[in-house]
């Protein structure tokens, strides 16, 4: 079977749209989705509640969601005062 070759632009994209995650979400979003560690690990490693972790991990996912849909109307953040 023949592997699929990268696109360096969705590569790019990914990168770029990580970056622009708060780094508490950005931190859970790579141990859980990148390294594999469980919720509960993450929530060790990060010293933080697992409730913590899901609700990062759950913002997160859906913040990467809206900044890879390439819809600039729903691509900045809520400023919350």
């Amino acid at each position: 079977m023949r592997s699929r070759e990268p696109d360096w632009g969705e590569l790019r994209d990914l990168e770029e749209a990580l970056a622009r995650l708060p780094a508490e979400q950005r931190s859970v979003l790579l141990l859980v989705g990148l390294e594999q560690f469980t919720y509960e690990e993450a929530a060790r490693v990060l010293d933080i509640p697992l409730g913590t972790v899901m609700s990062r991990l759950s913002r997160g996912r859906e913040r990467l969601r809206v900044l890879l849909s390439g819809d600039p109307r729903t691509a900045t953040l809520k400023v919350v005062k």
